[in-house]
């Protein structure tokens, strides 16, 4: 690679930098912006044209032990390759780096002694192209989307059961769909991914993958998620530290965890009205129980004032680590229900916008057919059944069971080892 060409592409890259700090500045200032025109063709074509061309300048020569991985577009440091980021540090000696667009995260994870690249930087580039294996949570934005080495392996590891319908999500995300395929950006999961990962055994759960992925069925790997094997390995001690991290006072003998699935801004609904939390929060503190809200979203639209037994999960927050420390879940279209269903304790769905919620997103089954407890759909019904709890626990105990097995191949502990020796990466066993 030549000097005016490493020059050029350094160049280009600070330039895409100011293109994206400043798209995101709009973007804040001006929500509207994000359905706009300028916005499509700057996130679908040009950087990830701009992404291939500087990518097309390095060579592919492959280095077998190096391992990428990403998540939540390059912001977050959480789920699946979160967990198998961990493992393989502790327990390989291949080169392991996470990649993300967060200079504070950086900073976090050489503190922790990991290895970290920033995205947006010809480092990253390189290393890409370099990489024998990449884990990817959510697509090709969790890294970069550059013109990956044919002989690099692309683990998409996803990060849930798959309920809602996810098949307009690429539509929605790739608006100039032709384009994207006629340049080869390789922005669609079928032009980069060369395995999914998933927990269930089904067909039918397999081919909602292969539908939505556009992949075969040979692709799927249901060997169970890495984020899970954590729900298996744990002692009191960090079962203390975490409820110290959440916050929760150590009079509390029950946490029950709400955490609804994601929802569109224009669709979002606080279903608890200010006498049902006052009704909910005299419940609580007769039980010595403290109800925890999962869900950002939620951050802008309540405040609890004083009820000292209902609190909000502030950000960033992570739900394997809220699993271990609740004694019930609460949800209602999300599929933290079946991986808090490996521990076997009680789940209560509440569903309360299905209606709305079917119409919109739509969703691959009746909720009646999983459930693994009851379903109540108003706050009253709700509150009524956690006074019941210890009923429900003992009445749904075999349905849970079922539906654990269903959703889950494995309840083992041991989906990131099974995932390493299905790609033949080496690891020292725990």
């Amino acid at each position: 690679m030549s000097y005016k060409a490493i020059n050029h592409s350094i160049n280009l890259i600070k330039e895409l930098k100011i293109a994206e700090n400043d798209l995101n500045l709009q973007l804040e200032r001006f929500p509207f912006m994000k359905n706009g025109t300028f916005y499509k063709v700057l996130r679908d074509l040009f950087l990830p044209f701009c992404f291939k061309f500087i990518s097309k300048l390095f060579r592919s020569k492959i280095d077998d032990q190096l391992i990428i991985m990403g998540a939540y577009s390059g912001n977050s440091y959480l789920d699946n390759t979160k967990y198998l980021f961990e493992f393989l540090n502790n327990h390989s000696n291949n080169r392991v780096v996470w990649m993300t667009k967060s200079r504070g995260l950086l900073l976090e994870l050489k503190n922790k002694g990991f290895e970290g690249v920033y995205a947006l930087s010809l480092e990253a580039i390189k290393l890409l192209k370099k990489a024998r294996y990449i884990f990817l949570t959510h697509g090709v934005y969790d890294v970069l989307p550059i013109d990956f080495s044919p002989k690099t392996t692309i683990i998409m590891t996803w990060h849930g059961t798959v309920i809602k319908d996810i098949t307009e999500d690429f539509d929605a995300t790739y608006s100039y769909k032709k384009w994207v395929r006629y340049l080869r950006l390789k922005s669609y999961p079928d032009q980069y991914i060369d395995y999914v990962l998933t927990p269930a055994k089904g067909k039918y759960e397999h081919k909602i993958l292969t539908t939505a992925f556009r992949v075969r069925s040979s692709k799927i790997l249901d060997l169970g998620y890495p984020r899970n094997d954590i729900l298996f390995d744990y002692n009191m001690e960090f079962t203390q530290k975490l409820r110290e991290k959440y916050g929760i006072p150590k009079n509390i003998k029950k946490v029950i965890l709400y955490a609804p699935t994601f929802r569109d801004a224009g669709s979002l609904r606080f279903p608890f009205k200010k006498k049902d939390l006052e009704d909910l929060n005299t419940i609580l503190k007769e039980s010595e129980s403290i109800f925890l809200f999962k869900g950002h979203a939620y951050e802008k639209k309540i405040n609890f004032g004083e009820l000292e037994c209902i609190q909000l999960v502030k950000e960033p927050s992570d739900i394997q680590e809220l699993i271990i420390i609740s004694d019930l879940l609460i949800s209602d279209y999300s599929s933290v229900t079946f991986d808090f269903l490996l521990t076997m304790r009680p789940v209560i769905l509440f569903p309360y916008d299905l209606d709305v919620y079917e119409k919109g997103r739509g969703l691959h089954y009746d909720l009646s057919e999983i459930a693994p407890g009851p379903i109540v759909y108003d706050v009253k019904t709700l509150i009524e059944s956690i006074k019941n709890i210890e009923k429900l626990d003992i009445e749904y105990k075999d349905i849970r069971e079922k539906i654990r097995d269903r959703f889950n191949k494995y309840h083992d502990g041991k989906s990131s080892e099974r995932l390493l020796t299905f790609l033949n990466i080496p690891f020292d066993r725990p």
